[in-house]
């Protein structure tokens, strides 16, 4: 073939349907390693391989297909990106139209570059070899997309969901249709103020690069401020729970107090007749006792008026609470930890609890003890399958730090943070936090390094 025919503008614009339906699916395939998938192993091995053969076929017939139908199927390309995403992520729909846009900007990108360097090789060397064409397509989609991976990575929380609103998704379709049409538009029309020539490719490819980059560093905002939010809210919760130990600290004191006044209930049953004033200080009596029996004595002052707290949280919930605890191993422990770290550990296990309509089940167990050079905090809790929110079909599994069981509350943006905050505290003194489901027990296991 001669070069100046190679070079002609009709045929700049033929990127090969392979290369083209294998750009969009490594895009597709970078988001379904950042992102969190549905589903793990054999099943997202055949997604893949599905995803790549729907792609190849569809970019087959559409090059079949007159000119008038590029951008028809131009916007197919889209919905199959969509929808692959869509299927194998755990997205919400408005955060999946996020994700196809910047998968769909990424492939246009690669597809783009790959077409620029290998004309310029064929310019250069005058020869058009599909080898050349090969080494290329595969020398840039390799590059491109290991540095997109790693970047965009740390963009996106895999344990978090985007949220996106319908402003910002507007936002980022709006900014990726630009992109496609003004690096498209020469190859449409040659005669519009924002067309090319000589250098069409060139423009196509720093108008994708650009609307890549501009994409990536809404994303990366967005991620920052996420970040913040999220890290807001964990300190306000440390500080809640510290303002509701002092709290508790001032209640306890008064409860205290009230016990040394028994006798003066026990003059008042001697010297009252009416039965049913002497019914009302026996109930006044019976809870007072009931009060003192849960008053806790662990060795940790702290942790002592936190279970006692929660002892009668429970009482009032049905809900029994078992605490085997070993309060002197956290005498190096900070007292806002302390609140932080119990506080949040048995207030997730008394809100499942009360969830559990068998009152029998309803049940806590707490224990913290000293293991070789590890303080153990465990705690362990019934919880209805239905209300754990659990991506596995086996519910025998354990999660890691970054895939958290997610809130079952509605208002997951602003929920969630108590088992964030438990592996804060964990991490600060070099330990970690390990969560398990199994048969319908809930289990917390924070280890903590001890200094002796």
């Amino acid at each position: 073939m001669v070069v100046s025919e190679f070079l002609n503008p009709a045929n700049l614009q033929d990127t090969p349907r392979l290369f083209t339906a294998i750009a969009e699916w490594l895009a597709v395939f970078v988001y379904f390693n950042i992102y969190k998938k549905r589903s793990n192993g054999k099943d997202f091995v055949l997604q893949c391989i599905v995803a790549l053969a729907i792609f190849v076929g569809y970019q087959y017939v559409a090059g079949i297909l007159p000119l008038p139908f590029w951008i028809f199927t131009m916007a197919g390309a889209v919905g199959l990106t969509y929808l692959f995403l869509y299927v194998v992520l755990d997205v919400k729909p408005k955060d999946c139209g996020v994700l196809t846009t910047h998968a769909f900007v990424l492939a246009e990108f690669a597809a783009s570059l790959y077409k620029q360097l290998y004309v310029w090789l064929v310019r250069v060397s005058g020869r058009e070899m599909f080898s050349c064409s090969l080494a290329i397509m595969i020398l840039v989609y390799m590059c491109t997309y290991i540095i997109y991976f790693n970047v965009e990575r740390e963009n996106i929380a895999p344990s978090r969901d985007l949220n996106i609103n319908t402003k910002e998704l507007m936002s980022v379709a709006l900014t990726g249709i630009g992109a496609f049409i003004i690096s498209n538009i020469s190859f449409v029309n040659s005669t519009t103020p924002f067309s090319a020539t000589e250098n069409m490719l060139y423009v196509r490819t720093l108008v994708d690069f650009g609307g890549m980059l501009m994409l990536m560093t809404e994303m990366g905002r967005r991620n920052e401020l996420a970040l913040k939010n999220e890290s807001n809210a964990i300190n306000q919760l440390f500080q809640k729970q510290y303002e509701q130990y002092k709290l508790a600290i001032d209640n306890s004191e008064a409860l205290r107090k009230e016990m040394h006044d028994m006798k003066h209930y026990v003059m008042a049953l001697k010297n009252e007749d009416d039965p049913q004033k002497r019914a009302g200080v026996l109930d006044d009596m019976e809870q007072a006792i009931a009060i003192q029996e849960s008053f806790m004595n662990t060795g940790n002052r702290v942790l002592d008026v936190i279970l006692t707290t929660k002892s009668l949280q429970c009482q009032k919930n049905n809900i029994t609470l078992n605490a085997m605890v070993d309060g002197d191993v956290l005498e190096d422990i900070y007292v806002k930890d302390i609140c932080s770290l119990f506080g949040n550990v048995l207030d997730n296990a008394i809100e499942a609890s009360q969830q559990v309509e068998d009152k029998e089940k309803r049940l806590i167990t707490l224990s913290v003890r000293r293991k070789n050079q590890f303080i153990i905090v465990e705690c362990e809790n019934y919880s209805d399958p239905s209300n754990v929110r659990l991506k596995a079909k086996d519910r025998r599994l354990r999660f890691r730090k970054e895939d958290l069981p997610q809130t079952t509350k509605i208002d997951n943006i602003h929920h969630g943070f108590g088992l964030k905050s438990i592996s804060q505290v964990a991490e600060k003194y070099g330990g970690a936090m390990n969560c398990s489901f199994d048969e319908g027990w809930f289990r917390v296991k924070v280890l903590l390094p001890t200094n002796s």
